[in-house]
């Protein structure tokens, strides 16, 4: 009998896991703006305003952000907001944010750049918005083509 108990239990909290999870709506982040804030030997500061939308039908409030952004595969940039927010149902807000690096990812963006004029670059914005304790996960990957000469 014990051991019918045990795979009972175990599916019961499993449905209840997944039942939270389906419920969390999903957040959509991108770049709107970046712009060096400060520029020093060893840490760069941008200013940096995500672009975030709403596909449910809530109305989701967040409290803060964390975030990592890469270039070409490579870490460039991490940072944080404390900015709240709420984002309309089937909407979006802008989120300003501060975002660092430090000379050695100065360092590996300035090793690959010569292939980024012909092959353009790619970027990853990933993180997650809080709301209480209750993260919102995000992952974002866009390119940026090289301009063409006619």
């Amino acid at each position: 009998m014990r051991i019918r108990i045990v795979p009972a239990a175990f599916a019961l909290l499993l449905a209840g896991a997944c039942a939270g999870t389906a419920q969390r709506p999903k957040l959509d982040v991108s770049i709107a703006e970046l712009g060096a804030a400060q520029i020093g030997v060893l840490e760069q500061t941008y200013s940096i305003k995500l672009r975030v939308q709403n596909p449910s039908p809530v109305d989701i409030s967040t409290d803060g952000l964390s975030f990592s952004i890469e270039i070409n595969g490579k870490p460039f940039a991490r940072g944080v907001s404390n900015q709240s927010v709420t984002i309309p149902r089937l909407g979006e807000a802008l989120v300003d944010a501060q975002a660092v690096s430090d000379l050695s990812g100065l360092i590996r963006q300035m090793r690959g750049i010569e292939g980024t004029a012909t092959s353009g670059l790619r970027y990853r914005l990933h993180g997650r918005f809080f709301s209480g304790d209750t993260p919102f996960p995000f992952d974002y990957s866009g390119s940026i083509k090289p301009l063409s000469t006619p």
